[in-house]
């Protein structure tokens, strides 16, 4: 378990303080990189690069006034194959034949293609919350689902233990690019702080 949170804060502290470089100027992609972690955000990159390499609109059927739907054809050079993309105006639900959305939860270069230029960023609904950042920020429970720590975004003066984590994590993955005198002056300041509380630490009881 331990071990486990030491990972999720690691993944943490370098989806929250760096940030991969976008390489097609979409506005989804530039969403993109804001909101999900590096591993996904690098998934989602290919379908865009795809989108715009590889995609092209060769059939529209205008919107139905009854359903509000409007379908595009997309040709996909990339995978030599015809995809139908289904868009409600009304209800701003997008749905392709690849359905590689229903198997990743990750949208598709179809989808991109076509949805992209309606909207400024990736709507909500087809942001899993388990591909965000903010999913690292979840509680932690153990086997029993007793609560192990919970990571703090009321804003309150009282840290979580998460929060104390991720920013020691955040400060050492910054000070890796920095001299190593700025590691040693870290150290310091952690081992002086902790020097602080010592004298006035409690026993810890059994309980």
């Amino acid at each position: 378990m331990d071990q486990q949170r030491h990972n999720l804060k690691l993944l943490e502290a370098q989806s929250h303080n760096s940030m991969p470089e976008t390489l097609f100027g979409s506005n989804w992609e530039a969403h993109a990189v804001k909101v999900y972690t590096h591993e996904v955000f690098f998934d989602f990159q290919e379908d865009v690069k795809f989108s715009v390499n590889a995609c092209s609109v060769c059939g529209y059927t205008p919107p139905d006034p009854v359903t509000n739907f409007e379908v595009s054809i997309v040709k996909d050079a990339n995978k030599r194959k015809r995809y139908a993309v289904e868009y409600n105006r009304r209800t701003m639900d997008v749905h392709c034949t690849c359905k590689l959305f229903e198997r990743k939860g990750i949208l598709c270069n179809h989808i991109i293609w076509i949805c992209s230029g309606k909207f400024k960023e990736i709507p909500d609904k087809y942001i899993f919350r388990r591909w965000s950042k903010n999913a690292l920020r979840n509680s932690v429970y153990d086997l029993n689902g007793n609560l192990l720590e919970n990571y703090d975004l009321t804003g309150n003066s009282k840290f979580g233990m998460s929060r104390v984590w991720s920013e020691i994590y955040a400060t050492v993955g910054m000070l890796k690019r920095k001299e190593e005198s700025d590691m040693r002056e870290f150290a310091k300041l952690i081992k002086e702080f902790r020097e602080k509380l010592e004298p006035n630490l409690k026993p810890l009881t059994k309980k």
